[in-house]
């Protein structure tokens, strides 16, 4: 389930940059690009004229965690977080560097205040799920898995997780249907399809 969380990182939308000109550009194209060490170069250049700066504290944090940096990424989350309370995503890019580090407890702490702020994101459901799922606590993870689903019915990594969860429980029919729903919304594109059919198969054997 871990390696689920690389590929999270590419759900979180740089929105914040999408109008800027300049060197900001610069460092968000050779991100897009994954020349993350030139991306963190640039942002770092603006950082020296503009120590403040938010939204560059971000970035270069964004292309620390590409790098697995997490502890030099989870600093300029920080950093972001305390002049922009409102760049969001840096707590939920935070609260993945921290799960990666198996620090759980801070996870849930920066994905909670991510979902007080914003609702509607089945990403951030689907991450708290997560980390209720690594805490072996299957009922809220399962809850959250479903609240990601409720507002994307398509989240296919979502269905898997909680198959997953109800592989766990013992409950063969719901496993079974979202493991054949993951299946049919990803295919393979999560490069989890072979697993997937493993534990089909381990749910249709007769019981003894």
């Amino acid at each position: 389930m871990k390696k689920i969380i690389f590929l999270l990182f590419s759900l979180i939308i740089y929105c914040t940059f999408s109008q800027e000109q300049g060197i900001i550009r610069q460092a968000y194209e050779a991100f897009n690009k994954k020349d993350y060490k030139t991306s963190i170069e640039l942002y770092s250049k603006i950082l020296e004229k503009h120590s403040k700066y938010a939204p560059a504290y971000y970035g270069r944090g964004l292309a620390y965690a590409k790098l697995e940096n997490c502890k030099a990424a989870i600093a300029d989350f920080e950093r972001a977080i305390s002049f922009d309370k409102s760049v969001i995503d840096a707590y939920f890019a935070k609260c993945l560097c921290e799960i990666k580090m198996g620090l759980n407890e801070s996870a849930l702490l920066s994905i909670n205040t991510a979902i007080d702020n914003i609702k509607t994101k089945p990403e951030y459901y689907y991450t708290r799920g997560l980390i209720y799922y690594f805490q072996q606590k299957w009922e809220q993870a399962a809850n959250d898995f479903t609240k990601a689903l409720e507002i994307d019915p398509n989240f296919g990594l979502a269905f898997y997780a909680r198959g997953a969860v109800y592989y766990h429980l013992k409950n063969k029919q719901k496993a079974l249907a979202d493991f054949d729903k993951y299946l049919k919304i990803s295919g393979n594109k999560d490069n989890l399809a072979n697993e997937t059919q493993r534990l089909i198969n381990i749910l249709q054997q007769p019981e003894e």
